[in-house]
């Protein structure tokens, strides 16, 4: 469960590389599936919370994100 002022660390998507570590910590809640963060150098940000590690699921890491690369013939 997703908690105020909780630290949550954001999943991963699968194929790219980028690994982000760092920890956010959520400031408040938007409405029932958006929170805000802010990360560890105080950037604000807006997430939803499917896309933050659930501790009561810590193997549920990747994201349901598909990322295609733009096609540039259109």
């Amino acid at each position: 469960m997703i908690e105020q002022y909780g630290r949550y660390r954001l999943k991963r998507i699968r194929g790219w590389e980028i690994n982000d570590n760092r920890e956010y910590i959520v400031i408040g809640f938007y409405n029932t599936d958006t929170v805000l963060c802010e990360s560890p150098c105080g950037e604000l940000y807006v997430f939803l919370k499917e896309f933050l590690i659930d501790p009561e699921k810590p193997d549920d890491i990747y994201s349901n994100i598909t990322v295609r690369k733009a096609n540039n013939d259109d």
